[in-house]
C-alpha cells in the first residue's frame, strides 16, 4: 500500500492546483513605442473604466499580469492621452501581441490568442472595405454622376455591406465557444421581412415597424454579462428607447417590461438594465416620462429584486415614485386651496371655470421665476381672446414682496399665496384647516407637487386632467395649440 502513496499524493496536488484559476498574462510590444505609462481600460455599459497599469520598457514591451483571468469582454490600450486599440479578453490565460505606432491595426500581429487573431483579421477586413467604398460615396455625392451610375454605385455599396455580415456570420458559425462569435452576434440586427403581398404602403410600413422592433433584441444573449463589458449591448439598449419605441410614457412602459423581464436571466445585466432606464427617465426632459421613471421604481427598484442597493437607498427611490405617481400625464390635479391677493378670499384649483387652467407655482425671490413670470403673462395675454385659458398662480409667501410683483407687471392670473401665519402660528395654520379654508395639502404644496425648483408650470383640461407639465412659456402655447387641433379632427 506504501507504494501507492506518493502517486496518490502527486494526483491529489496536481488535482488541487488544476483546480484554482490560473494567472493571466497580457504581452504587447509596440515598435515605435517606449518608456511610457500603458493603461488597460474595460468597458462597464457605455463607461470605460482604470483596469490596470503597466509600463513600456526601452523595446516597447509591456506586460499586463493577474492572479486570475480579468472579466470576458472588450479592453483598451490607453496610452499618452488616447486609445491605441481594443481587444478581447476572456478565456484565455495568455495574450501576445506585437504591432508598431505607425498603424496598429494594419501592423497587428497576433502571436498568441484565437480570439484576437479573428479579432484583428476582421478589423483588418473592415479597414480594407470601408477604404475602398471611399472613391464610390464620393462619386455618388458629385453632381456630375448620373442617376443611373449612382444606382450601380449604391448597389455595389450594399455588396460591401453583405460581404462585412457575411465575415462575421462565418466566426460565428465556426466558433460557437469563442466569445467573438456572441460580440458579433449581438452586433447583428434581425433581418426584416418585406411583406411584398401586402398592397397597402401604410400597413406594409406598420408591419415592418412591428416586426423590427418586436426582434430588435433577437441576437442578444441575456444569460451572458460578458456583452456589457463591451459598448455593445448600452448602445443596442440606448438605440431601442430612444428611436425605435413610440415615444409616449405607455408605449416606453410596455417595452420597458418586455425588456427587464429578459434581463433577469442574468443579475448583472438586471442591475444595470434596471439602474440605467431609472436614471435616462428620471433625468428625462421629454414631458411625461417621468411615468417612466414611477413604473421601474416602483416595480422593479424594490427590496427584493434590487439587490445591489441599500434599504435607504431603495426606500428614497420608492418614496420618489409614490410621490410622483398622482402628478403623472392623466392623472387629476391634486385641489388646492389658497389666499388670494387681497387676503380674504380663498380660491380653490378645482373652482376655476375655464377650458384650459395653467398652474404655475413660482416665488418673487427666485431669479428664473421673475424673468418667466413676465413671459407666460404676455403668452396668455396673446391667446385668451381665442381660447378659454386661465391661471392659478400658487407662491409660498403671502408678502408684500409678492404682491408688488404681481402689480408692477401686470400678472392677471388668480394670484394666490401661503398666508404667512401659516408658517409662523401653528394655531393659525390647524384653525383654516378647521374653517375649512385651505387643507394640509395646500399648505404643504411644495410636497404635495413635489416643487423642488421654480418655475413650475403645469396644463390642466376642463375636468382638471393634467395634459402638460415641465413647460415654459413657449412651449405650453405649443402644447394648447396641440391640444387645439386635436379637438378639430
Amino acid at each position: 500500500m506504501k507504494k501507492f502513496l506518493p502517486i496518490l499524493f502527486i494526483l491529489c496536488f496536481s488535482l488541487a492546483g488544476f483546480s484554482q484559476n490560473k494567472p493571466f498574462k497580457l504581452k504587447m510590444k509596440i515598435n515605435g513605442m517606449q518608456d511610457s505609462t500603458c493603461y488597460l481600460l474595460n468597458y462597464y455599459g457605455s463607461k470605460m473604466y482604470y483596469n490596470d497599469t503597466a509600463q513600456f520598457n526601452k523595446e516597447g514591451v509591456v506586460i499586463f499580469t493577474k492572479d486570475e483571468k480579468p472579466k470576458g469582454g472588450l479592453y483598451i490600450v490607453y496610452t499618452g492621452g488616447k486609445r491605441l486599440f481594443e481587444l478581447i479578453i476572456n478565456d484565455e490565460n495568455s495574450i501576445d501581441l506585437e504591432t508598431d505606432t505607425l498603424d496598429y491595426i494594419g501592423k497587428m500581429k497576433v502571436k498568441k490568442s484565437n480570439e484576437n487573431k479573428l479579432f484583428f483579421d476582421y478589423l483588418k477586413f473592415l479597414s480594407a472595405k470601408q477604404k475602398g467604398s471611399v472613391p464610390m460615396r464620393n462619386k455618388v455625392q458629385a453632381e456630375t454622376t448620373s442617376e443611373k451610375e449612382k444606382k450601380e454605385i449604391n448597389q455595389q455599396l450594399a455588396d460591401i455591406g453583405i460581404a462585412i455580415t457575411d465575415y462575421r456570420s462565418d466566426i460565428i458559425a465556426n466558433n460557437k465557444d469563442l466569445f467573438i462569435s456572441v460580440f458579433f452576434r449581438t452586433m447583428n440586427e434581425s433581418k426584416t421581412p418585406y411583406y411584398n403581398e401586402i398592397e397597402n404602403d401604410s400597413l406594409k410600413r406598420l408591419m415592418k415597424y412591428e416586426h423590427y422592433k418586436n426582434h430588435y433584441f433577437d441576437n442578444v444573449d441575456f444569460s451572458d454579462d460578458r456583452i456589457n463589458n463591451t459598448p455593445l449591448y448600452h448602445n443596442k439598449m440606448e438605440k431601442f428607447f430612444n428611436s425605435v419605441v413610440y415615444p409616449t410614457p405607455d408605449s416606453i412602459i410596455k417595452e420597458v417590461d418586455i425588456f427587464i423581464g429578459k434581463t433577469k436571466a442574468n443579475d448583472e445585466l438586471f442591475k444595470y438594465t434596471t439602474y440605467y432606464l431609472l436614471s435616462h427617465y428620471e433625468k428625462s426632459k421629454i414631458m411625461g416620462m417621468d411615468a417612466v421613471f414611477a413604473h421601474i421604481g416602483l416595480n422593479y427598484y424594490t427590496h427584493e429584486l434590487a439587490f445591489w442597493s441599500d434599504s435607504t437607498q431603495i426606500e428614497k427611490i420608492q418614496d420618489k415614485a409614490r410621490k410622483l405617481s398622482p402628478l403623472l400625464l392623466g392623472e387629476k390635479a391634486i385641489d388646492l386651496s389658497l389666499l388670494d391677493t387681497s387676503g380674504t378670499n380663498w380660491e380653490r384649483l378645482h373652482n376655476v371655470k375655464a377650458k384650459y387652467t395653467v398652474l404655475v407655482f413660482w416665488d418673487p425671490d427666485c431669479g428664473h421665476c421673475v424673468k418667466e413670470l413676465p413671459k407666460l403673462s404676455h403668452a396668455i395675454d396673446s391667446i385668451k381672446k381665442t381660447i378659454d385659458v386661465k391661471v392659478f398662480s400658487v407662491s409660498s409667501n403671502h408678502t408684500e414682496e409678492w404682491k408688488n410683483f404681481i402689480k408692477k407687471n401686470n400678472i392677471d392670473f388668480i394670484n394666490v399665496a401661503v398666508p404667512m401665519e401659516a408658517y409662523s402660528d401653528q394655531n393659525k395654520a390647524t384653525q383654516f384647516i378647521i374653517d375649512g379654508h385651505t387643507d394640509l395639502k395646500s399648505l404643504n404644496y411644495n410636497k404635495t407637487y413635489d416643487i423642488f425648483s421654480t418655475p413650475q408650470i403645469y396644463l390642466l383640461d376642463s375636468e382638471k386632467i393634467i395634459i402638460g407639465k415641465k413647460l415654459d412659456s413657449a412651449l405650453l402655447i405649443k402644447v394648447i395649440s396641440k391640444e387645439e387641433a386635436k379637438l378639430k379632427k
